[in-house]
């Protein structure tokens, strides 16, 4: 009698996936150093730096626009 457990057929893929992402992880801190691999909090403190950018180019835009239209 087969039997009827499911075959898991992303688990080598992630596997695969995993060992590459640790493995370019360990290659850049070696090539870069430690201190400029770049993490998750580095990415997020860009993006925030970003947002706020470009909210202050967006108020600079509208104080112009609405100091031209006077």
């Amino acid at each position: 009698m087969p039997s009827s457990s499911p075959v898991d057929l992303s688990a080598a893929p992630r596997a695969v996936v995993s060992t590459a992402a640790e493995l370019i992880y360990k290659v850049g801190r070696s090539v870069l150093g430690a201190e400029r691999v770049p993490t998750a909090k580095a990415n997020a403190w860009a993006a925030v730096c970003a947002d706020q950018e470009r909210a202050r180019i967006r108020e600079e835009n509208a104080r112009v626009l609405l100091s031209r239209a006077n």
